[in-house]
C-alpha cells in the first residue's frame, strides 16, 4: 500500500500526459453534448405528454403507443447524434487518420461496449473514459425519460 500514489500525484500524470487545451476540448464536448442532450430529452418528453393528455381528452389514448414509439425512434436519433459529435472532436484532436474509425470508436466507447481495437496514442488514455461516462449519463437520462413516458401510459390506463 505504501507504493500507491496520492490523488494529487495520480492527478498530475494524467494532467501532464496530454495538453490542457485538447484536455479542455475533450471535456467541453463531453459538457456540451450532455447539457444539450438533456435539454432536448426533457423537450422529447414534455412533446410527449401534451400529446397523451390530448389524446386523452379527445377519447383517441391509443394514440399514446404510436406517440411512444415515434419519442423511443427519436431518443435513437440523439444518441447517434451524440456518436457523430464525439467523431467530429476526435477528428479536430487529429487522434485518428480514417474518419470511419474515429466514428467506430466513438461508437464503441459511447455504448460502453468498448472492444478496445483501436489503438490510442499514449497521451490518449483518458479519452475512452470521458466517453464512456458521457453515453452512460446520456443513456441514463434517456432510460430515465422513457420510463417515464410509459409510466404516464399505464397511470392514465388505470383511470379509464
Amino acid at each position: 500500500m505504501a507504493d500507491l500514489p496520492n490523488f494529487f500525484t495520480l492527478f498530475e500524470k494524467v494532467g501532464n500526459s496530454l495538453p490542457l487545451s485538447e484536455l479542455y476540448i475533450v471535456f467541453l464536448t463531453a459538457i456540451a453534448m450532455l447539457v444539450a442532450h438533456a435539454l432536448f430529452i426533457l423537450l422529447v418528453g414534455k412533446i410527449y405528454q401534451v400529446l397523451i393528455d390530448w389524446a386523452d381528452h379527445t377519447g383517441m389514448f391509443w394514440l399514446s403507443i404510436p406517440f411512444y414509439m415515434m419519442a423511443v425512434g427519436i431518443v435513437f436519433i440523439t444518441h447517434i447524434v451524440d456518436i457523430i459529435i464525439w467523431t467530429y472532436a476526435l477528428i479536430a484532436l487529429n487522434i485518428f487518420e480514417v474518419d470511419i474509425n474515429a466514428f467506430y470508436f466513438a461508437g464503441e466507447m459511447y455504448t460502453t461496449v468498448g472492444y478496445g481495437t483501436f489503438p490510442l496514442p499514449e497521451n490518449w488514455k483518458i479519452l475512452p473514459i470521458v466517453v464512456a461516462f458521457s453515453g452512460i449519463f446520456a443513456a441514463s437520462m434517456s432510460g430515465a425519460v422513457l420510463f417515464n413516458m410509459i409510466g404516464q401510459i399505464i397511470r392514465k390506463k388505470k383511470i379509464q
